[in-house]
Parts: C-alpha cells; sequence; structure tokens
C-alpha cells in the first residue's frame, strides 16, 4: 500500500490477519484468538474469514469440537468457505472424522459454487482524451478491483486507459484469487469479449500484484485472449511449475516483453527469481527490479515508478 491509499476495511483486516498469523506461528493462540474476537465485532463483512482463523486456532489448541461449532455458527448466518478451505487446512485435520464436518463442507462448497458462477464487472478508468494504449490489472490475492484500479490509477495519468477485472474465484465472500489457471482464462476471455471496441483496439499491456502478477505472466506467455504486446508483475507468487516452457518460447519469438518488481524481503522472491530463470532459459529477457527492504507489497513510490514503466517498454 502506497502513502497516499485511503485506509480501508479490507486493509484493516488484512493487518488483523497478519497479527494473527504471527502470533499463531510464536504459539500464542489464545493472544491470536482475542484478536479474531475483536475483529469479528469491528468487521463484520469478514465473518467467514475470521470463522476460518478462530477455527484454526481452537483446533491447534486442542478444541476440534468448539471449533466446528465456530464454521458451523458461520454457515447458519451466512458464511461459508471453498471446499479447499475446509479439507486441504492441516490446522483442521481434527474436524475431519468429527459427526457434521463433511456435510458442513458440501452445504459450504455449493454455496460457494453458487457465488461462483460469474465475476463481477471491472472497473475501468479511462484519461481524458485517447488512450495510448490499454493496461488490465489483476488484483492481488484477497485485494479487489477496486484496490487495485487505486493502486494503478497513475497509469490514467500516462494515458493509458485501465482496466481492473475480479476473479470469479472465491475462497470465502470476501477473499478473490487466480488459483486455476483454466478458470482464470475464461474469465478474462469474457473480460476482453466485454470490452468496447475502441479499447480492444489498443495496443495491450497486462500486469498484476502477488497472485494476478502470476497469472498475468501466464496470460502473457499465452498470448491469448488479446494479445498482450507485454506484461508488468509486481511480487508475483510463481516459480517454475507454473512455466511451459514451450508456450515461453513461442512468446520470445512473437517479440513478448516483461517488467518484474520483486521486494528484497518477499518470501516469494526466491521462486519468483528461479521463474525468471526458467523464461530466459526460453529466450524472454524480462527486466527486473529488486526493492530494498521492500516485503510482499507495491513500493510506495509505486505511483511514480508506474508512468515510468509504462513508458519504457522491455527490450525483445
Amino acid at each position: 500500500m502506497w502513502c497516499d491509499e485511503p485506509v480501508t476495511d479490507r486493509e484493516r483486516y488484512r493487518s488483523l490477519s497478519d497479527k494473527v498469523v504471527a502470533l499463531y506461528q510464536d504459539g500464542r493462540y489464545t493472544d491470536a484468538l482475542e484478536l479474531v474476537r475483536a475483529g469479528q465485532l469491528e468487521l463484520p463483512a469478514w465473518q467467514a474469514d475470521l470463522a476460518h482463523l478462530a477455527a484454526c486456532l481452537l483446533a491447534v489448541s486442542g478444541r476440534p469440537e468448539d471449533a466446528l461449532t465456530e464454521l458451523q455458527i458461520a454457515y447458519e448466518v451466512g458464511g461459508w468457505w471453498h471446499r479447499r478451505i475446509l479439507v486441504e487446512d492441516e490446522d483442521l485435520a481434527s474436524l475431519r472424522d468429527l459427526p457434521g464436518f463433511a456435510e458442513l463442507v458440501e452445504a459450504s462448497h455449493a454455496r460457494a459454487m453458487r457465488a461462483c458462477e460469474e465475476a463481477p464487472a471491472p472497473e475501468i478508468r479511462r484519461p481524458p482524451g485517447s488512450p495510448i494504449g490499454l493496461l488490465i490489472v489483476l488484483h492481488g490475492a484477497g485485494y479487489s478491483a477496486e484496490e487495485t484500479a487505486w493502486q494503478w490509477r497513475t497509469a490514467v495519468d500516462a494515458g493509458y486507459a485501465l482496466v481492473a477485472p475480479e476473479s470469479s474465484q472465491r475462497n470465502t465472500p470476501m477473499y478473490r484469487s487466480w488459483p486455476d489457471p483454466a478458470i482464470a482464462t475464461r474469465d478474462l476471455t469474457n473480460l476482453i469479449g466485454a470490452l468496447p471496441d475502441d479499447l480492444r483496439r489498443l495496443p495491450l499491456t497486462v500486469a498484476g500484484f502477488c497472485a494476478g502478477g502470476r497469472q498475468a505472466i501466464r496470460w502473457a506467455l499465452a498470448g491469448w485472449p488479446g494479445e498482450p504486446l507485454r506484461f508488468i508483475a509486481v511480487a508475483p507468487t510463481i516459480s517454475p511449475e507454473h512455466i511451459n516452457a514451450t508456450i515461453a518460447a513461442a512468446a520470445a519469438e512473437r517479440g513478448l516483453t516483461g517488467q518484474v518488481i520483486v521486494g528484497e524481503n518477499d518470501d516469494s522472491r526466491a521462486d519468483a527469481l528461479a521463474a525468471l530463470n526458467t523464461l530466459r532459459a526460453a529466450g524472454l529477457s524480462p527486466e527486473l527490479d529488486i526493492v530494498p527492504g521492500l516485503g510482499h507489497a507495491l513500493p510506495d513510490d509505486f505511483g511514480t515508478r508506474l508512468p515510468l514503466l509504462l513508458a519504457t517498454p522491455s527490450a525483445p
């Protein structure tokens, strides 16, 4: 988050979640649960996410029945979770054989699938005059299109039309990401098809942060939909396993370029750098900027950096 971005409830939730995770890692489960309880009063829109955190803390504290009750109460008041959140989380392993858990998983997943049937309308920002290009930016895991349009808004000042879509893939009512590339391709194909003709005709740059950065790179490599000319990825959560060397080589042949920003202290840095090495082996040479002292976040000066990135395409 850079300096003049307004603090939202989503940011408050992320801050609380980070503090809970830090306490969890220190084994301070009771203290972490107290923070979650405070959040449940202050952030009602995140009740499903907070119930999941509470359930994990209760389960690892040796209280699996209470953990299941926590989830059941949240479900009864409208909460839900994608199946993977409940069955793949090892913190909830002690719940798997409890009566009622399997039924909760299936009922919750059915509710999730209904909620994931289509992506919301994208955020679209246009410059005052005729745009010189189109920038489609994919949000990070747990972020929204509205936040993303705000964070990347200086692209509009640089003359670009900015489109920030939201993934249809939701783990909870408030958490969207891009875990399944096939579903992401469907969402983005629909997005391109629904854009006004004047935007579809513009030179296309695809970009993203975190999971959105990974998906932006995979989209740019595939070259469709929309035939991106380049990508900009900030803190992409990508590894060599996400790169198809044959597809990357074809992208290099058609002249795809890219720019990647990672933080010196980003936990995802090693995997991202390994993925870049895989791209280089296939003939692509994305520009790389490692920001000193930065973790898994946008640089503080991102609003200033972005127009410069857009004005200076990478060399093929």
